[in-house]
């Protein structure tokens, strides 16, 4: 035999580890934007050892697969798809990877370009009469993906089922109703309206059309109870 090598020391066993890492495209960088109806799709290259556990969430929620939301991960890739856009897929998609080396994440914003949600609550009714009221309320929360360009407003007498158009294009988000029935119960209705079309309705409780004070009703048990030459002394309840 020969002589032996010098030793080498000391050695420590330790496992092949590598932190997660995810490639995007860099268009995702960019706020994504998609029309109502379309496809929404986010994918990435993903790399970790041992292979990292993979989640989704949308603004800080797990997202959970439905029938418009489908996610499809491998070792070496994932992506969500979200098939018929509406506003509510708007928001912040954040995939995380993690494993033994340690966590990482990445944040893609996205925009769905729709018709606006309804006008913030309440409806308010003010200064209501027998003939006329006023209207207030908020611009909506979700607008879509743009600028409200104006509200329509319109009346219902609860007895029917027909609306009427109170105000076509109204830039601001107050107004005067005008036309009102005595004794009439009507609900209101407001929606905002941007270039992909009109919104959903924002609608009051129901009120009835009455002046805030009427005439008082007539006097009760009218007796005279002296009568003179001159004058008499009436008394009423």
């Amino acid at each position: 035999f020969s002589e032996p090598s010098e030793s080498t020391g000391p050695v420590t066993v330790k496992d092949d580890v590598d932190a997660p890492r995810i490639m995007m495209d860099v268009k995702f960088r960019d706020v994504v934007v998609v029309k109502a109806g379309e496809i929404l799709k986010i994918n990435a290259d993903i790399a970790g050892r041992p292979l990292p556990v993979i989640s989704w969430t949308k603004d800080g929620k797990e997202i959970e697969e439905k029938a418009r939301v489908e996610i499809v991960s491998t070792d070496h890739t994932t992506a969500i798809t979200v098939k018929d856009c509406i506003r509510r897929d708007s928001g912040q998609y954040v995939l995380t990877l993690q494993n033994v080396a340690g966590t990482r994440s990445l944040a893609v914003n996205c925009k769905v370009l729709d018709r606006p949600g309804p006008p913030a609550a309440p409806l308010e009714i003010k200064g209501l009469t027998a003939e006329k009221c006023y209207l207030s309320w908020g611009p909506p929360q979700e607008n879509g993906g743009a600028e409200i360009d104006h509200y329509i407003v319109e009346k219902r007498e609860t007895s029917r089922l027909a609306w009427t158009l109170c105000e076509a294009e109204l830039p601001t988000t107050s107004c005067k109703v005008t036309k009102l029935l005595r004794g009439n119960e009507y609900i209101f209705r407001v929606m905002g309206v941007n270039k992909y079309g009109v919104g959903e309705p924002l609608e009051s409780d129901a009120v009835k059309a009455l002046d805030p004070f009427t005439a008082p009703s007539p006097p009760q048990n009218l007796e005279i109870t002296s009568v003179t030459k001159e004058s008499m002394t009436l008394c009423w309840a």
